[in-house]
């Protein structure tokens, strides 16, 4: 059993793709927010981002089970994810997604390695879509997964189609496309989280103060954490 998760589907065609290409975009997505040892924001790893839903309680903040919608009111992130519940093996409840967003990445962006979930929080997955309708391996493109070294340990190639699920607190990142393909990689995430956790972490602001951890520079990073994570997948393999 692995903590990272594969599967190639059929969900993408030129007619989804379409639809994903015209969708507007923004320069507002960065993957590493300020950190105790690096308090500046990355403005030189921003590149272009979709938002269609991001929870947020609204009104009474205890009412945490009526979110806020900010985003995009466009569909097609439910159609996705209805086909995905239909045809990946243990995706989370829908009701403990609190963000679902496209992502693009073109020759010469600068990404950084991130974790999607704090390291205290055990109860979360990400779950991505490559939403291309044609890749080639010298494309590039790849998520590349870290151990707690920061040594890359794992690849996924963006395959159309491909689904990746896993376990948020790992550090990665998406790498551009190469020289060779001067257009866009694009994707579909979907991030989890258990509803009380959720609760406590943006309402109650319960579990916001844990002890400081040596980030790295990566947010949410916690050695220890990671190390634990892939001894259990060596574990169960």
């Amino acid at each position: 059993m692995s903590i990272i998760k594969v599967f190639d589907t059929n969900l993408v065609d030129e007619e989804l793709f379409g639809q994903v290409v015209h969708l507007p975009y923004y320069y507002t997505r960065v993957d590493v927010p300020p950190t105790e040892s690096q308090p500046e924001l990355d403005l030189a790893g921003m590149y272009w981002t979709h938002q269609f839903y991001n929870y947020c309680p609204i009104d009474d903040p205890k009412e945490y089970d009526s979110p806020g919608l900010h985003g995009s009111d466009n569909p097609l992130w439910k159609d996705v994810l209805t086909y995905l519940e239909a045809k990946i093996p243990n995706m989370p409840p829908r009701d403990e997604c609190y963000s679902a967003y496209i992502n693009v990445l073109k020759y010469n962006d600068n990404p950084g390695m991130h974790c999607d979930a704090p390291y205290h929080v055990a109860d979360n997955r990400t779950v991505v879509v490559y939403l291309n309708a044609e890749w080639h391996h010298s494309w590039g493109g790849e998520t590349i997964f870290y151990d707690h070294k920061l040594e890359p340990r794992s690849v996924v190639l963006p395959k159309p189609g491909r689904v990746v699920m896993f376990d948020g607190r790992l550090p990665h990142t998406g790498r551009p496309p190469t020289p060779k393909f001067m257009f866009n990689r694009y994707i579909l995430v979907y991030k989890y989280m258990g509803k009380a956790t959720r609760h406590k972490l943006f309402v109650d602001h319960e579990i916001n103060n844990m002890p400081p951890v040596e980030d790295q520079g990566i947010a949410g990073l916690n050695v220890e954490t990671v190390k634990d994570i892939w001894k259990s997948m060596d574990n169960r393999s």
